[in-house]
């Protein structure tokens, strides 16, 4: 059995070493980065014509998913907005329980008006996704405040 030594595998793995790297060890910082700096503004830095898109033209957009015409998006985002108000109003030390009563039942009211709303959007629609994520958020947080957890 011969054996061999793994001289020339360990050599191989390891880069040989460059005049450069044993100068630059021997210069500053500034130095350096001047060379760097001078060496950088020489490379071509001209403008370069961007293409323009002509593919934008035939596409036709459904105004039916308009924002502002779509009821389901405009019954989604008045739910997150009593939720948002919800969650400052019980952020606030200064704001009674008797005061966010009224926000919870309007969550509960809002819920129930996107139940409907929510099974028909199709699967994979991205509204579908947040109104199903804040419809749980509300009905935890209507339980929670029945419950009586934010009592003192």
């Amino acid at each position: 059995m011969e054996v061999h030594s793994n001289y020339e595998i360990l050599k191989a793995g390891y880069p040989k070493k460059n005049d450069k790297n044993q100068e630059s060890a021997n210069k500053e910082f500034g130095a350096i980065l001047d060379e760097t700096i001078a060496e950088t503004s020489q490379t071509d830095m001209g403008t370069r014509k961007m293409a323009m898109v002509d593919g934008m033209a035939g596409i036709q957009f459904d105004s039916s998913l308009s924002l502002n015409e779509n009821p389901i998006i405009e019954q989604t985002e008045k739910l997150l907005d009593t939720l948002d108000n919800y969650r400052e109003k019980l952020q606030n030390p200064g704001v009674g329980l008797e005061d966010i009563k009224p926000l919870v039942s309007e969550m509960e009211m809002e819920k129930e008006g996107l139940t409907a709303a929510l099974n028909s959007l199709p699967d994979g629609d991205g509204l579908k996704d947040i109104l199903n994520e804040a419809m749980i958020t509300s009905s935890l947080e209507a339980a929670k405040f029945n419950r009586g957890d934010y009592s003192i």
